[in-house]
């Protein structure tokens, strides 16, 4: 069963640019490991502060395994020092289904 994990994190003042200094390397490396369905760090808009994570595996051995990697570890200790908070949500993607057109036309 697929997951999707939802993060939310706040940098200390002025450290955005220091995050996007080395987030990439973790991003693409996390995008090539096995059972990765997506993955994705964005931006605020409206909080220079403010980041967001969406993640998707295909199961939770695949999610466990990505927290044990080198290339998260390593991305791991470089943000916690420049972290204010961090918050995370993972939920089963059970109710998720295909559809060949709009939701809105059944």
């Amino acid at each position: 069963m697929p997951i999707i994990v939802s993060v939310k994190y706040r940098l200390k003042s002025g450290k955005r640019q220091e995050l996007l200094s080395f987030v990439m390397d973790n991003v693409i490396n996390t995008r090539n490991e096995p059972g990765n369905l997506a993955y994705s760090h964005y931006p605020s808009l409206e909080d220079e502060q403010e980041m967001f994570v969406y993640e998707m595996w295909e199961d939770m051995d695949s999610l466990n395994s990505h927290i044990h990697t080198d290339h998260y570890i390593r991305f791991a200790n470089l943000r916690k020092p420049i972290l204010e908070s961090y918050e995370s949500q993972a939920y089963e993607s059970t109710l998720r289904r295909e559809r060949s057109k709009a939701p809105w036309v059944d």
